[in-house]
């Protein structure tokens, strides 16, 4: 019924793991070094050794299950070291910067383009797109904030007159990329104007009508453009030709039209567009070609032509024989040959001395020769004529006399 005996006191050198240097008490988690504060008890130096010994089984035996719930100080420093190293790490970690950022401008359409960008494990990244003016250091978001296109049309955010600077980065969840900005830009000096569209020719006999658009749709009309027409006659090895051969006109109309050209030929042409308050020259359009045709005068002539050449033949030779009936004898006289002596013979003739008249009158006595003369007026002998009143002769009489 009394109070219980206290426990029996371990021997000396039988402390066991409740007694001695360095014992862990029930529920700790026996950090080495736990009970260092503690006096031993006995013989100082083996209780030293003693605890060695033991600590560094426990050492030994404890599990990573355990040194993970209850670490000691060494491993617990290691702990500390390595999640600080890991969030340095984290903290300091950055995307890949977007490559080949570069800006566009065609017709005042402004376009920023880039490279893709791989994000970590092949994941997909998105881009964030800032701007400013060369006059203000204050950057301005776009919007959207983040998209996923590899390229960003800025040209309803600044006007063409702003100089401005973009930059653009890569954005993973909480990871991002450095900034890469681009060099000023500005749209009225910088931008690439197109030729004129829908071009047309329409041909008019010996006139070409051109009609085209300009680079871009301008409904505000803020933009005053001049067209340069240059156009050529078509040569053989559709080469351009020499300056001096080609004409150019300018004007601010969407029409143009070249009168008094070479009929049934054909022209070529190019057109220019530039907007002179700006010192902007666009770029040349294809080259266009059409070919003219004849003029209704021309025409009407040539239907007309053959039938005025035959109507004046027929007429040419109608009176052609006309003049030949009328002047027949006229026309026989130009065509019979000169009734003349030779004239030789009439040298000879003429020669009183001729040997012909004295052997004439050699042969005299020989042979009996008629001597004829000729009367040229019948007059002379109107016996003659009284004879011959039955014949339509003309009036010559020959009279026949003997000789002797």
């Amino acid at each position: 019924g009394g109070p219980a005996p206290p426990p029996p006191r371990p021997a000396p050198g039988k402390s066991g793991k409740r007694a001695g240097f360095g014992a862990r008490p029930p529920g700790g988690c026996g950090v080495p070094g736990e009970g260092i504060g503690r006096r031993p008890r006995g013989d100082g130096g083996r209780q030293t050794a003693v605890f060695g010994r033991r600590l560094r089984q426990r050492l030994k035996r404890r599990t990573p299950a355990a040194a993970m719930l209850c670490p000691g100080l060494p491993q617990l420093f290691f702990l500390v070291k390595f999640l600080v190293e890991a969030a340095v790490a984290e903290s300091s970690f950055r995307l890949p910067a977007p490559q080949n950022v570069t800006i566009v401008s065609y017709n005042f359409q402004n376009i920023l383009k880039w490279s893709p960008v791989t994000g970590i494990n092949s994941s997909a990244v998105s881009y964030r797109v800032e701007y400013r003016t060369t006059s203000y250091h204050g950057w301005e978001e776009v919007t959207p904030r983040n998209f996923t296109k590899l390229q960003y049309n800025f040209t309803n955010d600044i006007r063409e007159f702003t100089e401005v600077i973009l930059r653009i980065r890569t954005e993973q969840g909480e990871l991002e990329s450095d900034w890469v900005e681009t060099p000023p830009f500005r749209a009225r000096i910088q931008t690439v104007l197109g030729p004129p569209r829908e071009i047309n020719a329409t041909v008019e006999a010996n006139s070409i009508l051109i009609s085209y658009k300009a680079p871009f749709d301008n409904n505000s009309g803020s933009f005053a453009f001049l067209y340069v027409i240059s156009y050529w006659e078509k040569s053989t090895n559709n080469n351009l030709p020499s300056s001096d051969k080609v004409e150019v006109v300018n004007t601010t109309s969407t029409q143009c039209k070249f009168k008094n050209l070479m009929e049934m030929t054909e022209y070529c042409f190019h057109i220019r567009a530039v907007l002179p308050e700006k010192d902007l020259s666009g770029l040349l359009s294809g080259i266009y070609c059409a070919k003219t045709s004849l003029t209704e005068a021309t025409r009407t002539l040539l239907i007309t032509l053959p039938f005025i050449i035959a109507v004046a033949v027929v007429i040419i030779i109608f009176f052609c024989l006309m003049g030949i009936q009328k002047h027949q004898n006229i026309i026989k006289s130009l065509w019979r040959p000169p009734l003349t002596i030779p004239l030789h013979y009439e040298e000879d003739l003429q020669n009183p001395q001729m040997t012909v008249a004295r052997e004439f009158k050699n042969c005299a006595g020989e042979d009996h020769w008629d001597s004829v003369s000729v009367i040229s007026s019948v007059e002379q002998n109107p016996a003659v004529t009284n004879s011959t009143d039955g014949n339509n002769q003309e009036g010559h009489l020959l009279e026949t006399d003997e000789l002797q």
